[in-house]
Parts: structure tokens; C-alpha cells; sequence
């Protein structure tokens, strides 16, 4: 069995769009009778948003980096939350500060936005986000701190949630990402591969961010892209996802 992996933003989903030539790609993968599975940080009506409006689908969705693995469908295979009392102290530490956004991500609905402190600024990334007190929220699967432009506050983040917590933490992009401890896309699909019973496939992993380094340590080969922050991490370099499955098809 081959499975294509597949990381969402930057990868499939660049600049808002999904092209017609990775769809047709994604589509011709999976008719050559190959399982195509999404590998994001995205939660699950993140995804469904991302991948529905353009007719995409994949056969399972390894979600919240690793966190919650479904089907197709997006019904829910396996999932895990944060502890409550992580969530808590996190936010409260860091709310207050200006530069940096915190979500949290629950497996219902849109990503809670418990602290603005960028004016109002958006990502494409955390679409369709709705301003909620952390009380209201239900359990978090995962948190994600957007701290566009300021390295040193991300480090300083970084530095502050590994010293005081066991959780696992990932950058992506300009995002600061915590999920339960042990997950991350890699172990997700390492999980995902043993629920099927297809030990010993053939793993193919697509992506362009640090969040995505993970997946590619396991896969039979990886590929990212020439303006990738990880392009020396991948076995292949490629113009785009339709050109390397292209090449696998071959």
C-alpha cells in the first residue's frame, strides 16, 4: 500500500487556493488505488472548509498535528485533549501581551480567539475565528499562539511552555503550536498506519513547515518545496504537490 500525506497550508492550500492541478493529481493517486491522507495542524471544520469548497477528498485526516485522527468523513478515529489546567495557566501568562494571538481549538466548531493582542489582525490560516472567553470553550485539543513578526517573542514562548509543561510544541510558520504530549503529525501517522494494519507501506510526505519535520523522519521518501524553510530535510524537492505525486505515479 502507498499513502500520500499531505500537509494543508502552504502545500495543498497556497494562497487560498487548491489548484486544478492538485486536485487532479490528489484524484489520479487515489484512483491508482492509493490512500491520500491530509497531515495538519488545521482542526476539524478548519480542514472541511479548507478541502470542501474545492471538491478535495481524502481517504483519512490526521489532524491538530497528530492530535485527532478520522476518516474520510471526519468522523473520529482516535483523539486526545490538553489538560485543562495547562490551557488555563497558558493563557493566563500570556494574555495581556501585545504581538501575539492565542486560539484554542476544540473538535466542534470555529478556533477560539481567548486573546487578542494584534489589533484585530487575521490569518488565512485560522479562518472564521470567533472571540470566546476560555471558560465557554469545551475541551482543547489544541493550542496556537500566531506571533507574526517577532522571532525573539516566539523563542521567548517556546522557552516558557517547555520549561513549565509536558506538552509537545511545534513551529509552523509564524505559529506557535501546543498539542498533548507525544503527538505530532509524525506519531499520528504512525498510529493511523497501525490502526489500518498496513505496517510496512510505502509513506510519502508532502510539506513546507517545521510542524511537518516529524512526518517526514518516517516516511519511505519526502518532499517539500524550493522556498521551504526545510527543503535540506526532504529527499526531494519539488515545484509543487502535483508534480511529486506526478513523479510517484510515474
Amino acid at each position: 500500500m502507498k499513502i500520500a500525506a499531505l500537509d494543508m497550508d502552504g502545500t495543498v492550500y497556497v494562497d487560498e487556493e487548491i489548484t486544478p492541478a492538485c486536485r487532479a493529481a490528489i484524484a489520479a493517486w487515489r484512483a491508482a488505488g492509493n490512500l491520500v491522507v491530509s497531515a495538519t495542524g488545521k482542526s476539524i471544520a478548519n480542514a472541511r472548509g479548507t478541502l470542501e469548497p474545492f471538491g478535495v477528498e481524502l481517504d483519512y485526516h490526521v489532524l491538530y498535528n497528530g492530535t485527532v485522527i478520522t476518516n474520510g468523513d471526519y468522523s473520529i478515529i482516535q483523539e486526545e485533549h490538553l489538560p485543562r489546567g495547562v490551557v488555563r495557566n497558558i493563557v493566563q501568562h500570556f494574555s495581556g501581551r501585545q504581538g501575539l494571538n492565542i486560539y484554542a481549538t476544540t473538535l466542534a466548531g470555529s478556533d477560539a480567539l481567548v486573546w487578542n493582542g494584534l489589533a484585530s489582525r487575521e490569518s488565512s490560516m485560522v479562518p472564521n475565528v470567533q472571540s470566546a472567553d476560555l471558560e465557554s470553550v469545551g475541551d482543547v485539543v489544541l493550542m496556537s499562539l500566531w506571533i507574526p513578526d517577532d522571532e525573539a517573542l516566539r523563542q521567548e514562548v517556546d522557552a516558557w511552555v517547555s520549561s513549565n509543561f509536558d506538552v509537545e510544541s511545534s513551529f509552523n510558520v509564524e505559529f506557535y503550536d501546543i498539542m498533548p504530549p507525544g503527538h505530532n503529525k509524525g506519531e499520528g501517522l504512525t498510529r493511523l498506519i497501525g490502526y489500518l494494519g498496513i505496517e510496512g507501506s510505502e509513506l510519502y510526505t508532502f510539506g513546507d513547515s517545521f510542524n511537518d519535520v516529524s512526518m517526514h523522519a518516517i516516511a519511505t521518501e519526502s518532499f517539500s518545496f524550493p522556498e521551504a524553510a526545510i527543503s535540506d530535510q526532504v529527499t526531494h524537492v519539488v515545484p509543487d504537490v502535483a508534480a511529486g505525486l506526478r513523479q510517484l505515479l510515474k
